[in-house]
């Protein structure tokens, strides 16, 4: 199996880790808030359409927020 090289490790891991956490966060509200004798995938759909736009958009503006004070104040800048 072709590897891919390091520089994609962080890449690679949000694209498995959020697709996960989306639908699985959203399935246990779903299953949660389920009321009895309700359809659950119909509730867990429902669930998915409210939460994954606004996670998307706050990744979207979180992401780079973080980078940019992780790189600019936590991090010792590189030795030129």
């Amino acid at each position: 199996m072709k590897k891919f090289p390091r520089k994609f490790q962080y890449p690679l891991m949000v694209s498995m880790v959020l697709p996960t956490m989306l639908f699985g966060m959203s399935g246990i509200m779903a299953y949660r808030n389920l009321p009895e004798g309700a359809n659950f995938f119909s509730a867990w759909g429902t669930a998915i359409e409210q939460i994954v736009p606004s996670a998307l958009l706050l990744l979207a503006v979180v992401a780079p927020t973080v980078r940019l004070f992780v790189t600019k104040v936590l991090l010792q800048p590189d030795k030129a």
